[in-house]
């Protein structure tokens, strides 16, 4: 008895350490406030990406990121978030180019003259970066998405196999052979998720005429499903055969852009890389193909214009999208998601998680200036309003 009463006041003495969720959240609030608020350097070399993140209600927030070009001419890599310094996160209820601008003037008073920014070309973003006269690099992954989808929007070969693939969700996403329904792209990305129809059209092709050759894959195929079942999956994906060459085709396609991002994202954009992309793309052989070449170097060469002395060009904001996403999954988890306090993680995201930078933001930032900055940047949330409305 003795054993276990001390047994429980040992648990319970490390229940009473372990922070609550609340204090957690706190801290990384903190980390994010920190971050957002503390003196840049103020330069005439920072690159920026920026982009507006998903839409709340009415409510949108608009993010800048930015590096020093010097820290950016040091990497042989895709950036990653500790790469990055947060200067800018404001919410509002609507934007456009004049509210853009204005923005990105008073971002300058503080870090000095941006020397270009990297993002998709929305137009209020656009607009924004013209009145700032700041140059404008359009992200590499947007300009192929807008090319792909130029050339195969009213194609009629792939609007049939669109068409066929989600009538194959909806006929058997509930039976026996749901595991063979295509993938469902995002409608506002489709063209940015291309490889997924064609990683699924490969497999079912490869399937039906049997030319699996990853033994593998076989043995769980065989585990896995019945015969009747492998065939009656084959019978209904059969119609795939129709669409060989177009699956060739965006194959050949898909192959050649992963390799000319992968060159540009690692390298950034230069002269030298743009003659390598060129023998990339000299691969292409379809039609299609060599019509997406000649689109795709004649805009690279447009960006490299944008900025003829810069030596090696930041062609990609990516790593941004990737910082929306991890934002949205961590809003999401509330089914009453809104602007909140919470867009500060935005921020935490790219601090240097140092000792001493940990430190700092537990130490000197206070619960009551993260509440400040939220009544003067975000006000009343959508959940606020919503446990107004329906307090009884």
């Amino acid at each position: 008895m003795e054993k276990d009463n001390k047994i429980r006041e040992e648990i319970t003495e490390v229940s009473k350490q372990t922070p609550s969720h609340v204090t957690i959240r706190n801290w990384t609030l903190k980390l994010g406030y920190f971050e957002l608020m503390r003196q840049k350097e103020k330069t005439g070399d920072w690159i920026t990406l920026l982009d507006h993140s998903i839409q709340f209600g009415k409510e949108k927030i608009f993010v800048v990121l930015g590096i020093r070009e010097k820290d950016f001419l040091k990497l042989k890599r895709p950036l990653q978030y500790a790469d990055l310094t947060t200067l800018l996160i404001v919410n509002k209820d609507s934007w456009n180019g004049k509210l853009v601008s204005e923005e990105l003037k008073k971002l300058e008073t503080k870090i000095g003259k941006i020397k270009y920014a990297v993002g998709d070309y929305g137009s209020d973003i656009r607009k924004g970066l013209t009145l700032s006269k700041i140059s404008h690099v359009h992200d590499l992954s947007h300009l192929i998405a807008l090319i792909t989808e130029k050339l195969y929007k009213r194609d009629d070969g792939f609007i049939g196999l669109k068409n066929k693939m989600s009538n194959m969700r909806i006929k058997y996403v509930q039976t026996d052979i749901a595991a063979v329904v295509p993938p469902k792209g995002r409608k506002k990305s489709e063209y940015q998720s291309f490889d997924k129809i064609i990683k699924w059209a490969n497999a079912t092709l490869n399937l039906i005429e049997n030319k699996l050759k990853d033994t593998e894959q076989i043995k769980l195929l065989e585990e896995y499903f019945e015969t009747k079942t492998i065939d009656k999956i084959k019978k209904e994906i059969s119609w795939i055969s129709n669409y060989s060459d177009l699956i060739k085709e965006l194959t050949e396609i898909s192959n050649a852009t992963k390799e000319v991002e992968t060159e540009m994202k690692h390298n950034g954009l230069s002269k030298l890389g743009y003659e390598k992309c060129k023998k990339i793309l000299d691969k292409l052989e379809s039609d299609k193909g060599k019509e997406f070449k000649e689109t795709l170097i004649s805009r690279i060469d447009q960006q490299i214009q944008i900025l003829p002395n810069t030596d090696r060009i930041l062609f990609s904001s990516d790593i941004l999208e990737s910082l929306f996403g991890k934002y949205k999954n961590r809003v999401s988890e509330n089914p009453m998601a809104s602007i909140t306090s919470l867009m500060l993680i935005i921020a935490a995201f790219t601090i240097d998680l140092t000792e001493e930078r940990i430190k700092q933001s537990i130490e000197n930032v206070k619960i009551e200036e993260i509440k400040r900055w939220s009544r003067q940047n975000i006000g009343v949330s959508l959940f606020q309003k919503r446990k107004a409305l329906l307090a009884a």
